[in-house]
């Protein structure tokens, strides 16, 4: 497996299968077509026909919102206990590592945090192994459901390069977890030494935008967050969002993370409480608008030349992209930084200022394309 590179360690997740049927209800189901899953299923089930969906190469089956057609009262995948696991659908038996991406001869396996009311634990027979998990990859012959293409220049050199850089990261990130060790998280993805710094704009510009200091969460809620990171990390560097070009995503990376421990401990506050992984990816889904200005909050945007599609016909959006146009005819040195700009054209209201820069995420994301 020394090409295949797991967002999570090893035997230390796990999770019941049984317990809430999450990934169970309007998601769809993803089959092993090449492998006859599917022919196998509609010869035992034809009434399921009626609910394919072909998209591309690829061959889905509707499920209702409320609960899969298979999903019995007792939380049991019917399919699974009538004709064995053998039979159940390719992505249903992977979930929730069933985000499987390929990059050259190199592959990346990841895990759903957001669905799945996955637990960390101790290293032992419950955890989900690396192993069972690839063997269950190898089992599935169609790439729609176990192939996912990463988009590269150099498939193999940028397959090498990633699973190298995210597996040393990730080392560092779950020995941090082991010891609820934040600075030694920060080192995993930025220079150590510049972690204080980096704190303390983290702390002005959470000041300045939800006028809530910087705070690292609770032990329970960071350990969490230090397992969870190499996931979040993997997403961002290959999701949609693309905030900066992958090379240049370190540094922002690492301040976003800073800035969610500190949203973090913002919601702690709200609700007196610890928060697992499921929580902690949906918050950060949510705030990455927020978490990429902090990110930015000493760099100078500039919109390049061009006309620019504005995604929000709000004012305050609008003068925010009027600024970046301005900062374009000034000279690298004279150009205002975000947290200026910030300052100077939205109201100093914690409202304004949160949901104005979420509408201007593609306005934002614009003015530091490079």
């Amino acid at each position: 497996m020394d090409r295949t590179y797991f967002t999570w360690p090893d035997r230390r997740l796990r999770y019941v299968c049984a317990g809430c049927g999450a990934c169970c209800k309007g998601h769809g189901i993803g089959f092993d077509v090449a492998g006859g899953e599917l022919v196998q299923l509609v010869a035992r089930r034809p009434a399921i026909a009626a609910y394919l969906r072909r998209r591309g190469d690829t061959i889905t089956a509707f499920n209702p919102r409320d609960r899969c057609w298979f999903l019995s009262t007792d939380g049991q995948c019917d399919i699974e206990t009538t004709d064995g696991r053998a039979a159940k659908p390719a992505s249903c038996r992977l979930f929730p590592f069933n985000r499987v991406f390929r990059i050259g001869s190199y592959t990346v396996v990841d895990y759903n945090s957001a669905i799945c009311p996955l637990e960390i634990g101790a290293v032992d027979e419950a955890g989900i192994s690396h192993a069972a998990i690839a063997a269950e990859i190898a089992a599935i012959a169609d790439p729609a459901v176990v192939g996912t293409a990463l988009p590269a220049h150099d498939a193999e050199a940028e397959g090498a390069a990633l699973v190298a850089t995210e597996r040393a990261a990730c080392a560092i990130l779950h020995e941090a977890a082991a010891r609820g060790d934040l600075r030694l998280g920060w080192s995993a993805m930025a220079d150590a030494t510049a972690f204080d710094d980096e704190r303390a704009v983290a702390d002005a510009a959470m000041r300045a935008i939800a006028h809530h200091p910087w705070h690292p969460p609770s032990t329970p809620t960071l350990v969490n967050a230090l397992w969870l990171t190499p996931s979040l990390r993997f997403g961002e560097l290959y999701g949609p969002r693309q905030y900066a070009r992958r090379a240049d995503m370190a540094p922002v990376l690492a301040r976003m993370w800073l800035a969610w421990l500190g949203f973090a401990h913002a919601a702690e506050s709200l609700s007196g409480r610890a928060f697992g992984l499921p929580e902690l990816t949906t918050m950060w889904t949510e705030l990455a608008p927020i978490l990429h200005v902090i990110a930015r909050w000493q760099d100078a945007p500039a919109f390049k030349p061009g006309q620019v599609e504005l995604a929000s016909d709000d004012p305050l959006v609008r003068a925010l992209a009027q600024k970046f146009v301005d900062n374009r005819t000034r000279g690298p040195d004279g150009r205002a930084t975000l947290a200026a700009i910030v300052e100077a054209t939205l109201p100093d209201d914690p409202v304004v200022r949160v949901t104005t820069l979420k509408l201007a995420e593609s306005v934002i994301r614009a003015g530091f394309a490079r």
